[in-house]
């Protein structure tokens, strides 16, 4: 009797797991991504290797190309954005897979997106560019330095981790299931319901310092944004390949010959300061900066300070 009921009640085990797995699977299929930008989003589109990827452009005089990190879009440059185009040519963009932009086709990773942006460059005819790379951006900008076969010809890293800092992926549970065929945008489908939490908890760590500078609705804005399915199956792809592409990205600092500034703030991630510190140590010529009790987003709560560092990256005449 005993076994009679081990193994109907199996069985009922293994049909649930077996229904939930093909109603992830078809949740997934029911929801596609939204294709181009939202009515009342700002922003253009251009198509760089088969993606469509949304940008903004602002501005006359030297070139910016603003970078954001992960998940990210171009919304985290909007403090700064229009005071740096009263100077500037300014653009900003989604990165693949992010914001209002088309998912990656084929690949994603530091390596991929450094070409996505070279491409842009290129595409929108920017010169003597200055890139700007915020977070997961800022090891972007370092490829593009590192490699040297861009129209960039200086850097600013902000507030990014350059450096390994495990022996695996920091996401691997979550990370491996989001990347199952077919079953893992079923579970980024269910996590656009469900992750209201994780972008406010994720948010007021990223402020933290300065959690009372967050803006009004910023929150709500964020949510829509970044729980997309096709931006969480981007971010669980970047964190795959971020390990070891940051490795073999860091054994190439030392060669690096274009001007590069690196800005952190004391209060982040030691990894952030701690990188930064050793990044300065290893590029030739780079300089540093540590702005004392900030946090990660230096965009919203040391916009002046990152303003100067801008000015002091373009004082140099264009090549």
């Amino acid at each position: 009797m005993a076994g009679v009921m081990m193994k109907r009640i199996l069985k009922i085990v293994v049909g649930s797991l077996v229904a939930l797995l093909v109603g992830l699977a078809l949740l997934g299929l029911a929801k596609p991504d939204h294709a181009g930008i939202p009515a009342g989003v700002g922003g253009q589109l251009v198509t760089i290797d088969g993606v469509n990827i949304r940008y903004v452009q602002k501005g006359a005089g030297r070139d910016l190309l603003l970078i954001h990190g992960t998940p990210s879009s171009l919304e985290e440059w909007q403090p700064v954005f229009d005071r740096w185009a009263s100077k500037y040519r300014v653009t900003a963009y989604d990165r693949p897979g992010h914001g209002y932009s088309g998912p990656p086709v084929g690949e994603t990773g530091i390596d991929y997106n450094a070409r996505m942006a070279r491409r842009l460059m290129e595409e929108l005819h920017l010169h003597d560019v200055l890139v700007v790379g915020h977070s997961y951006g800022g090891p972007i900008a370092l490829k593009l330095a590192a490699d040297n076969d861009s129209p960039a010809t200086a850097f600013l890293i902000v507030a990014s981790t350059v450096y390994p800092i495990a022996d695996k992926d920091p996401y691997a549970g979550l990370g491996k299931l989001l990347r199952l065929p077919l079953l893992g945008r079923g579970v980024a489908v269910v996590l656009e319901s469900l992750g209201g939490g994780m972008v406010k908890k994720g948010m007021e760590q990223a402020f933290h310092p300065d959690e009372h500078m967050i803006p009004p609705g910023y929150i709500k804005r964020k949510r829509e944004i970044l729980l997309q399915p096709k931006v969480t199956l981007t971010l669980a792809q970047e964190m795959k390949t971020h390990l070891i592409q940051v490795g073999a990205l860091a054994a190439r600092y030392p060669s690096i010959k274009r001007p590069v500034s690196i800005v952190v703030g004391s209060a982040d991630q030691p990894r952030v300061v701690e990188g930064g510190q050793r990044l300065a140590r290893e590029i030739p010529g780079a300089h540093l900066t540590v702005l004392e009790h900030a946090g990660h987003m230096l965009q919203f709560t040391r916009p002046d300070e990152l303003t100067a560092l801008v000015d002091a990256a373009l004082a140099t005449p264009a090549h």
